[in-house]
C-alpha cells in the first residue's frame, strides 16, 4: 500500500508463520538528538555532496531538489534531516568512497537523458548506508538529430529508473511547443524551464535513495484545470508524488498556464516518509506493526493513491489499470490524452514558422516532428488501456472505504476510449501533413562518437504512422486483454452492462474500413489507410488461423468479421460506375483473396 524498496530474508525458525519470508524496507538510520523535542536535528544527518563536476549554473536547482525532502522529515519531527554540501576543488577524498553520498554530472551517455539514484543497503536489515546519484549532461541538451522513439519505449523494469530519459523527450516536446508560442529559447523563461526541470529530476532520484519506489498513480489527484493553478500546485504538487513520471505541464493555447514542473512534494511523499521514518515508541520490530498498520490504512485516501512499476506494466497487456501510467496527468486521463494530441497538432501547425532559422539546417524540424508524433502515439497507446481495463486497489480487509481489489472499467469509459482511438488514430483524416513539411524533415548528416547506423535520410512517414497504429492494435487484440474483456461479463453487476468482445471487434472494423461503406461515386482509400487495413486484416486472419491463444469467442468474431468484410469489399468492386484508383482496386482484390484463403484454411484445420 506504501511503496518502498525492500530487502527480504528467509526465516525458517517459526512453523506457525504462513510464510518464511521477512521483508525490511530500505531506509536510513535516523534518530533524534532530543527524543522529547517536537522538532529535533538527527544524531546523524543524511549528507549529500554535490560533485564539482556539476556546472555552476545548475547547482542551486539540484541542491533545491535534494532539500525538498526536508519538508517531509519536518512533519515527523526531524529538523534538517538532509544536508547538502559542495565538494571543494581540492578535495582529498574520492566520490567513489562509500562514506560519501554524491551527486555527479557526467558526459558521454548516448541516450537523450540519464539520471539514476541507486543506493547500498544492509541485506539483513534494509538499512541504507550509501547512495550516489548521477546525471548526464544530455539532460539539458535537446538533440536535433534524434530518431523517432516513442515515450512508451522507455524500458519497463521493476527496479530501473528511466524517468530522466522519458522526461527529456517530454521536455523537448514542451520546449518546442513553447518556442512555437513565442518563448525565446535563450531567454529567462527558457532558463527557468530548464532549472525547474532539473530540480524535479533531482527530487525524484533522491526519493529513490531514501527508499521510495515509483508511484505511477499519483498523477490522478488534480483535474487539468487545477494543475494550471499555482496556488494548488505549489502547495500539493502537480501530482501526488514526485516519485511519479511527471510530464511537463502545458496548458492549451490561450489558456491560463501554471507551473511547468513539480515544485514541491506531494501528499503521498509525506505519507511514505512517515511510514518509513516516523519515530515509534516500540522496542522491537514486531511492536511497531500496529502503528505501521494504522499509518498504511490511509491508503484509500485519494491523495495517497499508489501503484508502481509492475502495475504500470512489465509484460504485454498485464498493465490492466488505465490510470496507472508513466507520463500522464489529471483525474481524467482520457481528457489529458486528447489534450496532448491537440498539442502535437499545434506543434505541427507552426513549427516551420517558429523553428526555421536563416542559415541553419532543417534538422530541428525533424526532431520536433518526431517528438510530436511520439506524444500522439504515447497518448493514444495509453488510452487503449481503458479497453479491457480493470481498476486495481491495494485494499486490505477492514480498510476505510471498503474497496474491493478489482473493479472493471465502466463500459461508458471504454467506449469513450475507443472513440478517441477511432477519431485520432484510425480515422481517414487522422494524419495529414503538407508535402512541404515532409520534404523538410532532414536528418543530421555528421558522423559523431555515437555508433553510425546508415539509413534513410528522408522521413519514413508511412512506417512511423503504422508503428503507432500497430502498437495500439497489438494491445487491443492481446490474448490477455481479450480474456479480461470476456471475464468482465461475470464481474459487472446489473443494471450495469459490460463492455463486450463484440463491441470491440465491430467498433474497430467499422472504423478501419469506414471508406468501404461510404456513399458516393468514388472510393478513395489513402496509402496510410491501406497499410492500416492490411494490419487489421493480419490480426483477424491470425486469430482465425489460431496463431494466438485468444478466447474462442474472439476467434468466432474474427471469422464473422472477415465474412462480413468480404461481402462489403466484393460489393464495392462490383458496384457499377464506382471509381477508384488502381492501387485501391488492387488492395480490395488482394484483401478478398486473403480472406478466402484464411477462411478455407481455417475450415480445413478446425476439428471437434
Amino acid at each position: 500500500r506504501v511503496g518502498h524498496f525492500v530487502n527480504s530474508i528467509e526465516d525458517y525458525s517459526d512453523d506457525a508463520r504462513y510464510t518464511t519470508t521477512k521483508r525490511f524496507i530500505n531506509r536510513w538510520h535516523l534518530e533524534k538528538q532530543d527524543p522529547s523535542a517536537a522538532l529535533s536535528p538527527p544524531k546523524q544527518a543524511i549528507v549529500f555532496w554535490l560533485e564539482n563536476s556539476i556546472p555552476l549554473k545548475y547547482r542551486d536547482a539540484i541542491r533545491d531538489g535534494v532539500l525538498m525532502w526536508n519538508k517531509a522529515f519536518e512533519q515527523i519531527g526531524f529538523q534538517n534531516a538532509i544536508q547538502v554540501k559542495q565538494q571543494p576543488d581540492d578535495a582529498d577524498w574520492d566520490p567513489a568512497d562509500v562514506r560519501y553520498n554524491t551527486l555527479r554530472w557526467f558526459a558521454g551517455y548516448p541516450d537523450p537523458g540519464f539520471a539514476q539514484g541507486p543506493s547500498r543497503t544492509d541485506p539483513e536489515t534494509g538499512q541504507i548506508y550509501d547512495a550516489d546519484i548521477r546525471f548526464s549532461e544530455s539532460m539539458t541538451r535537446f538533440s536535433p538529430s534524434r530518431a523517432f522513439v516513442a515515450p512508451w519505449s522507455v524500458a519497463n523494469s521493476r527496479y530501473q529508473c528511466d524517468f530522466a530519459e522519458g522526461a527529456v523527450r517530454d521536455a523537448e516536446f514542451a520546449f518546442d511547443l513553447l518556442v512555437g508560442r513565442g518563448m525565446d529559447p535563450q531567454g529567462a523563461e527558457a532558463e527557468k524551464f530548464v532549472q525547474d526541470f532539473l530540480r524535479e529530476i533531482a527530487a525524484h532520484e533522491v526519493g529513490h535513495t531514501l527508499g521510495l519506489r515509483h508511484n505511477f498513480r499519483a498523477s490522478t489527484i488534480h483535474t487539468l484545470e487545477q494543475a494550471q493553478d499555482p496556488q494548488i500546485t505549489s502547495r500539493d504538487g502537480l501530482t501526488g508524488s514526485v516519485m511519479d513520471y511527471i510530464p511537463t505541464n502545458i496548458a492549451a493555447r490561450g489558456a491560463k498556464q501554471g507551473e511547468y514542473h513539480q515544485s514541491t512534494l506531494g501528499p503521498y511523499d509525506y505519507w511514505a516518509i512517515e511510514y518509513a521514518y516516523k519515530p515509534l515508541a516500540a522496542s522491537t520490530v514486531e511492536a511497531e506493526e500496529p502503528e505501521l498498520r494504522k499509518i498504511a490504512s490511509r491508503a484509500a485516501e485519494p491523495n495517497l493513491a499508489y501503484d508502481t512499476d509492475e502495475d504500470a506494466g512489465f509484460g504485454p497487456g498485464l498493465d490492466m489499470d488505465p490510470v496507472v501510467n508513466r507520463f500522464d496527468l489529471g483525474t481524467d486521463p482520457l481528457q489529458y490524452y486528447s489534450h496532448r494530441v491537440n498539442l502535437a497538432r499545434e506543434v505541427w501547425s507552426n513549427m516551420e514558422q517558429r523553428l526555421e532559422k536563416p542559415g541553419e539546417g532543417y534538422q530541428i524540424l525533424r526532431r520536433s516532428f518526431n517528438s510530436a508524433l511520439g506524444q500522439t502515439g504515447s497518448s493514444l497507446f495509453l488510452a487503449s488501456k481503458y479497453i479491457g481495463g480493470v481498476y486495481h486497489y491495494r485494499s486490505h480487509v477492514g480498510d476505510p472505504g471498503n474497496r474491493l481489489p478489482f473493479q472493471p472499467v465502466p463500459t461508458e469509459r471504454q467506449k469513450q476510449a475507443l472513440q478517441l482511438l477511432r477519431d485520432n488514430l484510425f480515422a481517414p483524416t487522422a494524419f495529414q501533413f503538407s508535402p512541404q513539411l515532409l520534404n523538410k524533415l532532414q536528418n543530421e548528416r555528421f558522423i559523431d562518437f555515437n555508433a553510425f547506423v546508415p539509413g534513410r535520410q528522408d522521413a519514413p512517414i508511412h512506417q512511423a504512422v503504422l508503428s503507432l497504429q500497430r502498437q495500439v492494435l497489438d494491445r487491443l487484440f492481446l490474448p490477455v486483454v481479450l480474456s479480461r474483456i470476456q471475464d468482465s461479463e461475470l464481474k459487472v453487476s446489473p443494471p450495469a452492462e459490460p463492455f463486450t468482445l463484440g463491441l470491440l471487434f465491430t467498433g474497430i472494423q467499422d472504423s478501419i474500413w469506414a471508406e468501404t461503406k461510404m456513399p458516393g461515386a468514388k472510393l478513395d482509400i489513402n496509402s496510410y489507410r491501406r497499410s492500416l487495413q492490411r494490419e487489421h486484416l493480419r490480426k483477424m486472419i491470425g486469430m482465425v488461423l489460431r496463431e494466438a491463444a485468444v478466447p474462442e469467442d474472439a476467434r468466432t468474431l474474427s471469422r464473422f468479421g472477415l465474412v462480413s468484410l468480404r461481402t462489403q469489399l466484393q460489393g464495392d468492386l462490383s458496384k457499377p460506375g464506382l471509381k477508384m484508383a488502381l492501387e485501391v482496386r488492387a488492395h480490395l482484390s488482394e484483401s478478398i483473396a486473403r480472406i478466402d484463403e484464411a477462411l478455407k484454411a481455417s475450415m480445413q484445420r478446425t476439428a471437434f
